[in-house]
């Protein structure tokens, strides 16, 4: 028995050595979901981080020059009021003055930063200890002159104005530098607010192909390859392409598409071997039947007889010889495949023309044809095929009929089929016909092989069509051929 060729599907190109399985497909979609967040999330976090870090830094240097400030006002304040205490003495107000500024330059030293800055502050400090030790001198002695001038000298020949305009200018700069920096945040910001939605346009755009690549295409694939192993094609293979999970299907269904063709082989076989065996026995008997007949035949013609004679029984020989060529006809015609070749044709055209190939035989028969015509619709059909088998059917109702009968043809059309109705007079037959049987049906006719019908359902059915066969209404058999009416595209 020999082996179908194996025609392996060319839908896509090879198979990936290393695919990814559906589950990592989905969880890399995951994944650059979760980038995407992480993306917006990031840039809306150094947003607020640096707006952050400036609002801190702003509330600082505000704080630190608040705090240079006071220090200086109530030391300005306090100078001011050393008069009165060289005249009258140091009231409650001057110690709050003195104890207000300790805690401003504690609050100084916690706003404090950079090195500058603590470097301005303690030179503060010493200048604020010299005039402190200049107006603690007048305290302890008001009536000295040079003790009631020492606070201003202090003041005006001392390092704390220089140090307060040292410290205001280093505040200044880093206020100059925030706002340079916040500037160029804020220029850029439009630019980086976009990143996010462009990143993740990117990387929506490849994981779209990649899930295009190596599933949805892949599956339809798959899905096309299976329609042609639903048709029957059972030789077809899929290639294993796309995602873990269709590589194996496409690998399963392909090892069941083999499985099944090698057993519908197996059955195919089986089968013919069946059908080979049923018909073994009706070759044997209309193979013996004719040979003895031209046996005996033979035998007369070895014995003295006249020419009228020997021209008869040579016909009888030639006769026979001729059945047995016809019958080997047939059988050939019953087992071999069929192979349509399907044309658009008139339907009662093919009815006519297998009526037309009965020639004179309904004359000599003694016979009325009674033709109805109602199928003028279009087929698609082997015409020649359907012809031969609707010609065999008209025969065998032709040689049941008895002469000086009516053979009724009629042909009708629906929307979905058209229909052949032949009406015989004949006896009605003795055994229904079994479309299923692989061996001829019992014939009584001399020229008859009995794979008539079994040829007709064999090109019918083929055609997707049925044939039925019931009693006449008056009297005989009707046999009934529907074909689906189709078209070529």
């Amino acid at each position: 028995m020999e082996t179908a060729p194996v025609r392996v599907s060319r839908l896509g190109g090879m198979s990936n050595a290393h695919s990814l399985s559906l589950k990592s497909l989905i969880r890399r979609y995951q994944f650059a979901l979760l980038l995407i967040l992480a993306a917006a999330a990031g840039v809306g976090g150094l947003w607020a981080n640096l707006w952050q870090s400036g609002y801190q830094a702003s509330l600082r240097l505000n704080g630190l020059l608040v705090e240079a400030q006071a220090v200086r006002g109530d030391l300005y304040r306090q100078i001011r009021a050393i008069d009165e205490v060289r005249a009258r003495g140091p009231r409650e107000d001057y110690w709050q003055r003195l104890y207000r500024i300790d805690e401003h330059f504690y609050r100084m030293r916690g706003y404090a930063e950079t090195a500058d800055e603590q470097a301005s502050i303690a030179r503060m400090e010493a200048a604020y200890g010299l005039i402190l030790a200049a107006m603690n001198r007048v305290v302890t002695n008001p009536g000295s002159a040079a003790a009631a001038d020492a606070p201003i000298d202090q003041w005006s020949t001392g390092d704390f104005e220089a140090a307060y305009n040292a410290l205001t200018a280093e505040v200044a700069a880093e206020r100059d530098r925030l706002s340079e920096r916040l500037g160029l945040w804020n220029r850029l910001a439009p630019w980086l607010a976009w990143l996010p939605l462009v990143f993740g346009l990117a990387l929506a755009v490849w994981l779209n192909r990649r899930f295009v690549r190596d599933f949805l295409q892949p599956l339809q694939r798959l899905l096309d390859g299976t329609g042609e192993l639903a048709r029957g094609d059972l030789s077809h293979r899929l290639n294993a392409q796309g995602v873990t999970e269709l590589r194996r299907l496409a690998e399963t269904v392909n090892g069941m598409a083999a499985e099944l063709e090698a057993n519908r082989r197996a059955l195919v076989e089986r089968e013919r071997q069946a059908a080979l065996g049923a018909l073994v026995p009706v070759i044997a008997h209309n193979i013996r039947n004719p040979l003895a007949g031209i046996r005996a035949n033979a035998q007369m013609l070895d014995r003295e007889a006249d020419t009228d004679e020997v021209v008869e029984t040579g016909a009888d020989i030639i006769d026979a010889a001729d059945r047995l060529e016809r019958w080997l006809d047939a059988l050939l015609a019953y087992l071999h495949p069929l192979k349509l070749d399907r044309r658009d044709h008139v339907f009662d055209d093919i009815v006519d023309g297998a009526v037309a190939a009965l020639g004179g035989r309904l004359a000599a028969a003694g016979l009325t044809l009674d033709r109805e015509r109602g199928a003028a619709a279009r087929v698609a059909v082997d015409g020649p095929l359907l012809e031969q088998a609707l010609h065999g059917l008209l025969a065998n109702a032709l040689e049941a009929s008895p002469p000086e009968t009516t053979l009724r043809v009629a042909t009708r059309a629906t929307d979905a089929q058209v229909e052949l109705v032949i009406d015989d007079a004949g006896p009605g037959m003795a055994v229904a016909p079994d479309p299923e049987a692989r061996a001829p049906l019992p014939t009584t006719k001399r020229r008859g092989t009995g794979l008539g019908i079994p040829f007709a359902y064999k090109v019918i059915h083929g055609h997707g069509g049925s044939l039925d066969y019931s009693a006449a209404p008056d009297g005989g058999t009707r046999v009934c051929c529907r074909l689906p009416r189709e078209t070529i595209a």
